[in-house]
């Protein structure tokens, strides 16, 4: 008789059930990581078609913070969210 270190305590029916629920835990995750793809997709669509981004902004602060001339300024985030608050 071989024993199955990963079955050895359930009965068959048991196992049964767990192996279902694996396969429903893997299909859900399956199912949202496709949904998050699409939903990703739509968003940078929607981006690309839009001209409020300025690119060359975009790959000057990218460049930036490569090379590590960005200075940030937590003081100044937080007071310019804090007065978004306050309108």
């Amino acid at each position: 008789m071989k024993i199955d270190t990963l079955n050895s305590l359930l009965r068959p029916n048991q196992a049964q059930q767990r192996d279902d629920a694996q396969r429903a835990q893997m299909q859900k995750t399956t199912d949202s990581s496709a949904a998050a793809t699409s939903e990703t997709r739509l968003s940078q669509q929607s981006m690309d078609e839009s001209q409020d981004i300025d690119s060359a902004k975009v790959d000057e602060i990218r460049t930036a913070i490569r090379e590590g001339r960005m200075e940030i300024n937590p003081e100044r985030i937080a007071d310019g969210l804090l007065s978004k608050l306050d309108v």
